[in-house]
């Protein structure tokens, strides 16, 4: 072999080398830029969520009278019409950030909303410590086991008398007599 053939193929095992390199780079950028996207849509999902919630809490607060409900459709969060001037519990009702074009997954109880939730069944990357409040979404196996939830407390009813506790008899302690 010439020397002009063997710089040829040191010079084309070079280019394979580098090309390699590129592909190898953009392939993890790609893997980054995906992930980074994954992240930025949960933290989006956990904000949605946490406005959901905290409007279905504010309907049910501003429930006039002593019998207190929770919307029917999200379209009451927006506009709140049992008031003279109808009320927004929520701004909008927001696009799922993870599936825009599908629609919320609903969390009833009889007919009455108590949660949303995304019907992404995709796996997320944070499963602990997702902020304060989150605490029931944590090791959750799919987005779709994040249920944003207002769940009322039953109304404070007679007080009850305090449960009477078993206490655990221990034995007499009797003393011989000494002579």
């Amino acid at each position: 072999m010439s020397a002009g053939n063997r710089s040829r193929g040191v010079v084309l095992m070079g280019l394979m080398v580098l090309l390699a390199l590129g592909g190898l780079l953009a392939v993890r950028y790609t893997e980054s830029a995906i992930t980074a996207r994954q992240r930025e849509q949960e933290a989006q999902l956990l904000w949605v969520g946490q406005q959901f919630r905290q409007a279905l809490e504010s309907y049910y607060l501003a429930t006039p009278g002593p019998a207190k409900h929770l919307p029917v459709s999200l379209n009451e969060l927006v506009r709140d019409t049992r008031f003279p001037q109808p009320v927004r519990h929520l701004r909008r009702i927001y696009a799922d950030p993870l599936q825009p074009e599908v629609p919320w997954g609903l969390v009833r109880r009889g007919n009455q909303i108590i949660g949303v939730y995304s019907q992404s069944d995709g796996t997320p990357l944070r499963r602990t410590q997702l902020g304060p409040g989150l605490e029931s979404l944590e090791g959750a196996d799919h987005y779709a086991d994040w249920r944003f939830m207002f769940i009322p407390r039953a109304a404070p009813g007679p007080a009850l008398p305090a449960p009477v506790r078993a206490t655990t008899l221990t034995p007499p302690t009797t003393f011989a007599a000494t002579p």
